[in-house]
């Protein structure tokens, strides 16, 4: 009978010791260095970012959303789309923090809710009213490549996936170390990045997620603005980059044209949606970036497809000049009319 008794008492400690291992919170430091207390590990997600969703995925750990943004639920990478559309996951709203429907969150009674640093920061204090945990980190945001294995890290301590985290950092660290070597005979080449046309040309600048991968791999980022920037063709012909990437998933060859990219006489290669995708989103797809460089410098400078020749390119550079030079004459007349009239 003692035996009998030892035994339950024992298998009840463990019991409770187990129980009350649960219970306590986990205590993190999010990406706006704030100190979060999180259920652990936490069973009903919300994910308000494509690059979120998508580490959460490859961490195994894509069971627990139950709410997401409208990106994320057609993501194409690793089938999210199909897989979020099986576990009825509740789109809540768009990607910017204006789009984001905290109603809709609400009403799926999250643990917690995985935000965009950048995006979503004004919703900081209607989550806190609502007593809402939300743990903030790079997402969309990131400038860096470490910021995207900080955003890994993080959420393989939230999830107890800290040896797949380490993981996929691992992977994702050797794929740019491989892609370096895969991009050598490129190495020195000048790039600008374009990543928009809206009132203007914007591109990838210095400090900014893009421009930290394409260092790592050996490359130099033409664009000597900080950030996204908009810039006019006079500054890109300034830069003179040796290529110029077209990141963006609506632009058009007449879109293009009318920007005046094609006038600098520098191969211009216009990227498909998901190599849209694979470039501009820090995240797990990071581990492709050195393939679609390599081919897009392939199509621009190793193909047999027509070319611009240096000569040919040095006949437009000096087009170009000729033009804002006329451009500044005309200016000066024009001023010093409009001034003797006064």
């Amino acid at each position: 009978m003692s035996k009998l008794i030892i035994t339950l008492v024992f298998l009840t400690l463990i019991c409770l010791t187990s129980l009350t291992a649960e219970a306590v919170p986990l205590t993190i430091n999010d990406a706006l260095g704030r100190r979060v207390e999180v259920s652990n590990p936490p069973k009903r997600v919300v994910s308000l970012a494509p690059s979120i969703t998508e580490i959460l995925f490859e961490l195994n750990a894509h069971q627990y959303i139950v709410g997401a943004d409208d990106f994320s639920l057609g993501d194409w990478y690793l089938n999210i789309s199909r897989i979020l559309g099986e576990q009825n996951t509740t789109s809540v709203g768009g990607y910017w923090w204006s789009t984001v429907s905290v109603e809709k969150i609400l009403g799926l009674n999250p643990d917690l809710v995985l935000a965009d640093k950048g995006a979503h920061k004004p919703l900081l204090e209607v989550f806190q009213s609502y007593n809402v945990t939300v743990v903030y980190l790079n997402g969309g945001s990131a400038r860096s490549v470490n910021d995207v294995l900080s955003d890994i890290y993080l959420l393989g301590e939230l999830f107890n996936s800290t040896i797949e985290a380490q993981t996929l950092a691992d992977e994702l660290i050797n794929s740019l170390e491989t892609g370096r070597k895969l991009l050598e005979k490129y190495h020195g080449l000048r790039v600008l990045i374009v990543v928009d046309f809206w009132q203007g040309i914007w591109v990838a600048g210095r400090a900014t997620y893009i421009d930290d991968v394409l260092a790592r791999l050996g490359l130099s980022n033409a664009a000597s603005t900080f950030g996204w920037s908009s810039v006019s063709l006079e500054k890109i012909y300034e830069w003179r980059p040796d290529i110029i990437v077209v990141a963006t998933p609506y632009a058009s060859q007449e879109l293009i044209r009318e920007a005046g990219l094609f006038d600098l006489g520098v191969p211009v290669v216009v990227l498909e949606r998901e190599k849209v995708d694979i470039l501009s989103r820090p995240g797990p797809m990071m581990a492709r970036i050195p393939e679609i460089l390599d081919a897009a410098f392939a199509e621009a400078f190793d193909s047999a497809k027509p070319t611009s020749t240096p000569e040919h390119r040095q006949g437009i550079s000096e087009g170009f000049t000729l033009f804002l030079l006329l451009a500044g004459v005309a200016l000066a007349f024009a001023v010093g009319y409009y001034v003797g009239r006064r």
